[in-house]
This record gives structure tokens, C-alpha cells and sequence, in this order.
């Protein structure tokens, strides 16, 4: 009985973090240039279309730039870490019963914690027009995420199997923007 209860509570954080990680804000219906700066950034993703309405979600405006699309996205990315944080903290890790399933948790809230880390400091560097620097934390970013998609088991389905998707590819669509801004500058890719 306590397995099922505890299998409830992790189907309902895993519902938490799903909703979470929904863009809920209307679309914008982009402009033609717009449009053409969604479709370079999406063509690159594992999900064109999920791409194109997460993007889209975060758009004020019919126009947007790069450095807008690259700016909204990696604020986004790191509102969705930083709310895959909390859920680690506050549902996952105190309610999983099975050692596999902490031991998880755990090394994916240190993970998550260098995820929100390197976002900020990306964030930051995008803002003082310090695009070496955001590009090289947007990567190392991505490889903090990919420590904790290594720990889970994608057959198990705990709720960090949802969330490294959708932090990984808003992640992922902020850097592909990274990329289009400023093409010519190098980063680092170790986290």
C-alpha cells in the first residue's frame, strides 16, 4: 500500500513539473522575419513544432530580434531549472522511498543547482553584450543537465525525466540563438 502511495505522489509531482514546464502565456503569431529567426533556431531542436511554441509563447511581440529570442530563452531555460530545483527539493526528494530513486534526486538537484547557476551567469553576460561569455555558460549549462539525463533512467519515468526534457531543450533553444548572435566568438564546452 505505502508503494502505491508513494508511486501517487511521485505520478503527482511528475503532473507538477509537466505543468510547470508548459508555456501558458498566448502565442504570438510572428512576423515573416521573426518566423525565419524561429524556424533557423527550431530546425536545430529534437521538436520542431514544441520548439516554435515554446518560443513563441515567450514573444511580446509579432517582431522580435535575435538578441530578443536569445534574451526571453534564457531567461525562460532558467526559470524552468530554477522551478526543477524547488520541485526536487520540496516533493521529489522528500517523498521518494526507493534508494535508486533518491540517489537520482540528489545528484539532479546538484546538477540543477550549477544549471540555475551557469543560466544566471549566461543571463548576465547576455545583458552586458558579453556573448563569450553567455555562450560559454549556456553550454556548460547543457552539460549540467546532461549529468542528471545520465543518472535517470529514461524506463523508470520518474518526473526528472520530464523535466531534464523540457529544461534541456529550452536550454538548448537559448543557445542555438546564443549561436545565431554571435557566431564568431568560441566557448568552452566543459561544464
Amino acid at each position: 500500500m505505502a508503494h502505491y502511495m508513494n508511486m501517487n505522489l511521485i505520478i503527482t509531482s511528475l503532473v507538477m513539473i509537466l505543468i510547470s514546464h508548459l508555456p501558458f502565456s498566448s502565442t504570438v503569431n510572428p512576423d515573416k522575419p521573426t518566423k525565419s529567426i524561429t524556424d533557423r533556431i527550431c530546425n536545430q531542436t529534437v521538436n520542431f513544432n514544441e520548439c516554435e511554441l515554446i518560443v513563441t509563447s515567450q514573444l511580446h511581440s509579432p517582431h522580435a530580434n535575435i538578441a530578443t529570442i536569445t534574451e526571453v530563452m534564457t531567461k525562460r531555460a532558467l526559470t524552468f531549472a530554477t522551478e526543477t530545483v524547488s520541485q526536487i527539493q520540496d516533493y521529489l526528494l522528500p517523498n521518494a522511498t526507493d534508494t535508486q530513486d533518491k540517489a537520482v534526486f540528489s545528484a539532479c538537484e546538484i546538477a540543477y543547482k550549477a544549471v540555475v547557476s551557469r543560466l544566471q551567469s549566461a543571463y548576465t553576460s547576455m545583458k552586458n553584450s558579453d556573448y563569450v561569455a553567455m555562450k560559454a555558460q549556456q553550454n556548460q549549462a547543457l552539460g549540467y543537465i546532461d549529468v542528471c539525463v545520465e543518472r535517470t533512467n529514461f524506463f523508470r519515468r520518474t518526473p526528472m525525466v520530464a523535466a531534464n526534457y523540457y529544461v534541456r531543450l529550452t536550454a538548448k533553444i537559448a543557445s542555438i540563438a546564443g549561436q545565431i548572435l554571435a557566431p564568431s566568438t568560441t566557448t568552452s564546452l566543459s561544464p
